[in-house]
């Protein structure tokens, strides 16, 4: 049976969530990596591009619990300025509309200054989560054209570095530049879908990882991957949704980049683990 892993978006508590998850599974003898194709978008990017290159996830989530102690975070600017996260939900809005809306999104986030320079966000996100190669594993990470609107798969045959492809996927705007492959640029995956999970293929079952806020925009976010789930479904395959529970709600809270929140989240995940 091909099992395969959908990795969904949700900015820096996802990752820590997902770590936590993935870190709790391989405690039960149940790893990721061993999964047909790992199906990765924005923070689910980041993760499943670790998991797939072999990285422990126990490691991964301790890493995270250990920030409350000082750590730095990994792959992680200082801050997300509050001014810029607060258009987030309209700009995402815009893009969900469709390809056309995505395009004029692209083209805001092509204008837009950020803090950090398309080369210095790329190396940093080779450097921080040691992303040389694209592994040996059906690893898809989804993002968007910035130019035309249009989805992308980046895989090992590409064209794209494992490290261009993953920062492309996690390029929000206002916060991060579009990344340049080939003769366009690519920003946000999760500005089409925030899991993307009817993008996957040749799996008879699937395991989709779905982040979500406490609040009202976890019901439309579990909406559209409920949808995306039906349509897997009704081409005979296997569908199990994993989202946060009510342990896991109350740890993520409402601001999805509240990075002070990341080490509770992931023992959340962890612990979620424990009862299922």
């Amino acid at each position: 049976m091909t099992v395969g892993v959908v990795l969904s978006g949700g900015g820096p508590l996802a990752v820590a969530w997902e770590c936590g998850l993935a870190a709790g599974l391989a405690s039960k003898g149940v790893l990721l990596s061993a999964a047909y194709q790992i199906l990765g978008t924005s923070a689910g990017a980041i993760v499943g591009a670790q998991i797939a290159v072999g990285r422990d996830p126990r490691a991964m989530a301790q890493a995270i619990v250990d920030e409350k102690e000082g750590t730095p975070r990994p792959a992680t600017k200082p801050a997300y300025p509050l001014e810029i996260v607060t258009k987030l939900p309209e700009l995402f809005a815009k893009a969900q509309s469709g390809d056309a809306g995505r395009a004029e999104v692209g083209s805001y986030a092509r204008q837009v200054a950020t803090q950090e320079d398309e080369l210095s966000y790329v190396a940093r996100m080779e450097v921080d989560l040691g992303l040389r190669g694209w592994p040996d594993r059906n690893l898809a990470i989804v993002a968007v054209d910035a130019v035309r609107g249009g989805t992308v798969l980046f895989d090992r045959d590409s064209g794209a570095t494992l490290a261009q492809a993953v920062a492309a996927s996690c390029s929000v705007p206002d916060l991060s530049p579009p990344v340049t492959i080939g003769d366009t640029s690519y920003f946000d995956g999760g500005m089409r879908s925030t899991a993307n999970a009817d993008l996957i293929v040749g799996c008879q079952t699937v395991l989709l990882f779905c982040f979500t806020p406490s609040g009202p925009a976890a019901e439309r976010i579990i909406s559209r991957s409920g949808a995306q789930a039906d349509l897997l479904t009704a081409a005979g395959i296997r569908v199990k949704i994993i989202s946060p529970d009510e342990a896991c709600l109350a740890a993520i809270g409402t601001r999805t980049m509240d990075v002070t929140r990341r080490p509770s989240v992931a023992q959340a995940g962890r612990y979620w683990c424990k009862l299922n």
